[in-house]
């Protein structure tokens, strides 16, 4: 999960790009291409998995999203339009950098957590419980408190494994969420390249890359 600041900063990018884009008079155009696409994947009985689902929804809006800015008939309008957009992705990807250092600081805090069980409070409890019964009973009442005392230290020590063992394999699910939508956004081609944002030219050789054809490559090896 991103956070705050992260949130912000994206849609602050995202303003500033959509106020470029209605300059540039392509706002329709973009709007059309981030609605997707008419029939999605899967509509006509397909079966993809989700990872093809939203590569090919990728794909569409990128396919759009280069026409619609390689329409602006001014060079340095395009070059502001490329920048503003490769600013966007540069988030998403720092961002998912970071998820992933975050989860896996997390990972390594619960596990280092369920190394270090209270074995001192259940032993006071312990104690606590031969006192009380001492006072009460005497030596009877202490070998009864002691009894006690065990089954109450070790049902504390039990909850809290228990505790520890589910915050390891939630922070764990976590870690593996946010490797896999690293990994996924990986397969996905920049809308632009740095020298497509230099230049406000169009590299056809980029319109031929497709996020779709890239988890399938990944899905056969």
């Amino acid at each position: 999960m991103w956070t705050p600041d992260e949130r912000t900063k994206v849609q602050r990018l995202w303003q500033a790009c959509r106020v470029l884009e209605a300059q540039a008079g392509i706002s329709t155009a973009m709007q059309r291409a981030r609605e997707g696409p008419f029939i999605p994947l899967g509509a006509l009985r397909e079966s993809p998995t989700p990872d093809e689902y939203f590569a090919n929804e990728y794909d569409y809006f990128r396919r759009k999203a280069r026409d619609a800015y390689f329409s602006v008939k001014d060079a340095a309008q395009r070059r502001k339009l490329i920048a503003a957009q490769r600013a966007i992705d540069a988030c998403h990807n720092a961002s998912n950098e970071n998820e992933v250092a975050r989860s896996l600081t997390a990972v390594a805090a619960a596990k280092a957590k369920s190394s270090n069980l209270p074995w001192g409070g259940a032993a006071a409890v312990s104690i606590g419980a031969v006192a009380i019964g001492y006072v009460g009973f005497a030596l009877v009442g202490a070998i009864a408190g002691s009894v006690a005392g065990w089954f109450l230290g070790q049902g504390m020590i039990s909850d809290a494994k228990t505790k520890a063992t589910a915050d390891v394999d939630r922070e764990t699910e976590d870690l593996e969420h946010a490797r896999q939508e690293r990994e996924l956004n990986l397969l996905q081609p920049e809308c632009f390249s740095a020298i497509e944002e230099a230049t406000g030219e169009r590299d056809d050789a980029l319109d031929r890359e497709s996020a779709y054809a890239n988890v399938i490559r990944a899905r056969i090896k």
